[in-house]
């Protein structure tokens, strides 16, 4: 009897989840079910649809992030990226990422930054935004009372200042900024009397916002800024 020859079976690849949620993702933008500008759900109810863990969803969002396909807000959530934002965005944020390991020279950068962007957007803040600011102040004020550093609503604070320049670019450049500068946030922030500094700085900036004071909001961000930097060149030994 002949012997049966057996097939070339090819060793069966086995699709990480994360990729499937990423395939996904990318068939839904390109069927135009998702268009550029729109917002993803929160990462909760993403892991829910698609019955994954968290941690699996995160993944998907930072390979879409690496792609270019998506981007991160902090403290806002996670939009397809525009086309002509990611042209005009990615030649800066390139220049931040080859930076990340000089730290004195990115806190520079923000040093020059964020003051222009709390007068940018104290010209345009609007009832919403000062509410945002109250309720990100508010937030902090809570998360050190119950024993954390508080630098969940720290960033927060900084992104509604961001957003309300109602400027697209400036957000993303921020993301991109405060992501570096995560390590050094927490350091900053790891002592009482820091902790307290920043709320009383934050307090300050929320006041000349208020105001929709350009001038006093350029003032209270830097001085805000030049302390942190301080700090934060005094962890990394620079």
């Amino acid at each position: 009897m002949k012997a049966q020859m057996t097939p070339a079976f090819k060793p069966a690849r086995r699709i990480r989840l994360h990729e499937e949620i990423v395939g996904q993702i990318r068939d839904l933008i390109e069927k135009g079910e998702l268009k550029s500008g729109d917002k993803l759900p929160p990462e909760r109810r993403l892991a829910e649809l698609f019955g994954v863990s968290r941690h699996c969803v995160r993944e998907a969002i930072r390979s879409l992030e690496q792609q270019r396909i998506v981007t991160s807000r902090l403290g806002d959530g996670t939009y397809v990226l525009d086309d002509s934002e990611e042209t005009l965005v990615e030649p800066l944020a390139a220049i931040i990422e080859q930076r990340r390991a000089k730290l004195r020279e990115v806190l520079e950068f923000r040093r020059l930054l964020e003051p222009q962007i709390a007068a940018l957007a104290a010209a345009h803040v609007s009832d919403g935004d000062l509410a945002a600011l109250r309720r990100a102040l508010d937030a902090q004020i809570a998360e050190i009372g119950g024993g954390n550093t508080g630098s969940d609503a720290d960033v927060e604070f900084h992104m509604i200042i961001a957003r309300a320049t109602r400027n697209t670019v400036v957000q993303e450049v921020l993301t991109r900024l405060h992501d570096i500068l995560a390590d050094s946030r927490d350091f900053t922030l790891q002592t009482e009397d820091r902790r307290q500094w920043a709320v009383a700085t934050h307090a300050n900036i929320l006041a000349a916002m208020e105001a929709r004071d350009p001038q006093a909001a350029f003032r209270a961000m830097h001085e805000h800024i030049l302390h942190v930097e301080e700090i934060a060149l005094e962890w990394s030994g620079e």
